[in-house]
């Protein structure tokens, strides 16, 4: 009974892994389309030498969006192949979160000092745990 019990749970963590990865693929395409839709509507603006500020901020917040959801993606499929996730995955995605978020404040240019302090100090302390657990993993020799 119990070895039923546990390969229904495995099955049913299967399929809803699988959907979330088919959904993560769809969030990742629609993200994509939304930065090449930014840049196609920049292209007038290129041509005339005049980039509003606004929508150039708009691409690049888009663009790290990307980048958060590529992080997560990976960190995801990691998990579907291994069937657990590594601290380092998590702090990689955390540190990719946090520099977008430091990238947009100072694109934005409505930031204090103990805002950008903050968020310099929140990365550095998420590199050093990111140093820290690559250099003392258990599969570090392998």
């Amino acid at each position: 009974m119990r070895d039923l019990i546990l390969r229904i749970y495995d099955r049913t963590i299967d399929v809803i892994v699988i959907g979330l990865v088919l959904v993560m693929i769809v969030v990742m395409a629609f993200a994509f389309f939304e930065v090449v839709l930014n840049v196609w509507a920049l292209i007038p603006s290129l041509k005339a030498n005049m980039i509003g500020a606004d929508d150039f901020r708009d691409l690049i917040v888009n663009l790290l969006d990307v980048f958060v959801l590529i992080e997560l993606f990976a960190t995801f499929t990691s998990y579907v192949k291994t069937r657990h996730v590594h601290m380092t995955q998590l702090l990689d995605v955390t540190i990719v979160f946090a520099l977008r978020e430091l990238l947009v404040k100072l694109y934005s240019n409505r930031f204090s000092a103990e805002e950008l302090i903050g968020l310099c100090a929140i990365v550095m302390l998420l590199i050093i745990g990111r140093s820290l657990t690559s250099r003392f993993s258990p599969h570090a020799g392998t």
